[in-house]
């Protein structure tokens, strides 16, 4: 409940600082920079307009989804600060009109801290609640799908609340997404429509619009300025507009989000913008990773809306490899990194590369064949996955590979790739074919040979240019299962190998694998999900796509084992 006359901007403040080891030192100058304001007589802070948005958004704003469905927006302290700040801080302009400061406001939040809801209040004040006539209002993100992160719950809360869906109208796209929502209403004797817009990748409707609301969801998703410029433009007329940036930090060096962010550092360090508010919790130059108490210092809502035993079992992953560990970092921690990251680190990979003699003896040993091809340029890989046990019974994978490369210019993709190929052929772990294309046949030969010396359960393949050879292979009796190169189809067995790499529950002999296995780039889904991606991997990768086509199967076949079902399962071999 927001209580009439209180100050909560200045009970925040207060309590940071009485506890300023508990906050990161960008709250902190967020803090001296009220403090600062407060001295001013050029603007002054109306306590009554900020409680009257702040309970507007008690009030009308509920959790959608959740433990916490249904139930109303409450807010926290730091909440709290933030409207307080947005809405509070007032000034005469040029016509005598009292109006906000604020006209941008970036907040920079890790995941799970109700980022979202803090977005959907303000949009649906500025829609509803504060007296704006005849405005429109964009939620705008680096695609559609991610504008429905915001769009769904704004749409909602009207669903369920009579009052906001008196006069409104939620018009709707494919699969229950909101396109656009209006409302209509009566103001003296005039009538009036507020508009609600999921903006797209095109701009050339920002120009002739009233953009008195944009909210730019994830920033860092966003690659391109024009659609961020191009509003901020059109706000230039207008008399109190708000910007709302709300986001998490992200990956790489070129987003708009990391512009905005590094423009919003300086206001906090300098105090040089009026119109930009600014709030961002990250942690401190020089910090842990693994410590919980910069984890807590960097959560806002830790034991509200954040729990830490998930911080903690996401922490587990992060430890895996450097791509998840820089999914901790941007997403629990706020921390902005290189976005050209490796998926996996050379210490974690490296130690699986092992002498073939230690693979042992294979023959007749059930296995998966993943297949990888290519024409020319790129490398063909046929990997054979071996699920087995150790000598306590605990899953293992033990993978061989055979790598076939155009004999033409040998020299110079040595020195392109900086591979010895023709060292690695002289081992037998590349098997050249003449010319400049490969040579399919060569491939079916080999895999032909596989069958007589292994238990061939199933051939796993990359559909790109292998209809001939799976046809062939299908022909000896082989099933041949096409594994499309998706993030929903290859999400869970890339999970799985990271896991298998950071346990050391894989053995493989062929250097190339380790070769291809280091230059991994991931790209994720609007969900999530992960999948290898070849353009944006500098180097070579096909090894490791042919050992994940197979791994689908074979990560269904790693079952630890008790100590008497192995001896049972020894006996069996032996008898």
């Amino acid at each position: 409940m927001i209580e009439p006359g209180v100050n909560y901007a200045d009970l925040f403040a207060k309590e940071v600082r009485k506890h300023p080891k508990k906050y990161p030192k960008t709250v902190r100058l967020a803090i001296d920079r009220w403090y600062r304001w407060k001295k001013r007589k050029d603007i002054w802070f109306d306590v009554d307009r900020a409680n009257e948005m702040m309970d507007w958004v008690e009030s009308f704003i509920v959790h959608t989804k959740g433990d916490m469905v249904g139930k109303p927006f409450l807010l926290e302290p730091w909440e709290k600060f933030i409207y307080s700040w947005i809405y509070g801080w007032v000034k005469e302009n040029e016509k005598g009109q009292v109006v906000r400061v604020t006209r941008e406001a970036y907040v920079q939040i890790p995941k799970k801290n109700g980022k979202t809801l803090i977005a959907v209040g303000a949009l649906g004040y500025a829609m509803y609640g504060e007296g704006a006539l005849s405005v429109d209002c964009y939620a705008c993100a680096s695609d559609f799908a991610q504008a429905q992160y915001a769009a769904k719950p704004f749409a909602a809360t009207i669903l369920n609340n009579p009052v906001l869906l008196d006069g409104t109208k939620i018009f709707k796209g494919p699969k229950g997404t909101v396109s656009s929502i209006t409302y209509d209403y009566l103001h003296g004797d005039m009538a009036y429509t507020n508009k609600f817009i999921v903006q797209t990748k095109n701009i050339d409707n920002i120009e002739g619009s009233n953009p008195y609301f944009v909210l730019n969801d994830e920033l860092h998703k966003q690659e391109k300025m024009e659609q961020y410029d191009n509003f901020k433009s059109a706000q230039i007329s207008l008399p109190q507009p708000l910007m709302f940036n709300i986001s998490t930090a992200g990956k790489g060096s070129s987003s708009v989000g990391i512009r905005v962010y590094k423009e919003a550092k300086e206001v906090l360090k300098r105090d040089d913008n009026d119109s930009n508010f600014v709030l961002i919790y990250e942690p401190n130059k020089g910090y842990d990773w693994t410590d919980k108490k910069v984890w807590e210092m960097c959560n806002p809502n830790l034991g509200i809306s954040v729990d830490l035993s998930a911080l903690e079992s996401a922490f587990k992953t992060a430890q895996r490899s450097a791509h998840s560990k820089a999914e901790f970092l941007t997403k629990h921690l706020d921390v902005f990194v290189n976005g050209a990251d490796n998926f996996f680190e050379q210490d974690q990979v490296e130690p699986c590369l092992v002498p073939t003699n230690e693979l042992g003896n294979l023959s007749g040993e059930p296995c998966w064949i993943g297949l990888d091809l290519s024409k020319s340029r790129d490398l063909t890989c046929v990997s054979l996955n071996f699920p087995t046990w150790d000598a306590e019974g605990k899953a293992i994978l033990k993978v061989k590979q055979l790598y076939f490369i155009p004999s033409e210019n040998i020299d110079f993709r040595e020195k392109e790739d900086n591979v010895p190929y023709s060292e690695l052929a002289e081992q037998g772990f590349v098997e050249f074919c003449d010319g400049k294309l490969i040579d399919q046949e060569q491939i079916f030969h080999f895999i032909e040979d596989c069958m007589d010396f292994y238990d061939v359960q199933q051939v796993n393949y990359d559909p790109a240019m292998s209809d001939r050879l799976v046809e062939k292979l299908e022909n000896l009796g082989l099933e041949c299962v096409q594994v499309d190169q998706y993030a929903r189809v290859l999400n869970s067995p890339l999970e799985d190998a990271e896991r298998l790499f950071y346990e050391q529950r894989i053995m493989f002999d062929n250097p190339l694998f380790l070769y291809c296995a280091l230059n991994v780039v991931v790209k994720m889904d609007f969900q999530g999900r992960k999948v290898p991606s070849k353009n944006q991997s500098k180097r070579k990768i096909d090894g490791f796509v042919a050992f994940l086509c197979a791994h689908k199967e074979t990560m269904d076949q790693m079952i630890d084992v008790n100590e008497d079902d192995m001896d049972e399962y020894l006996d069996s071999i032996y008898r």
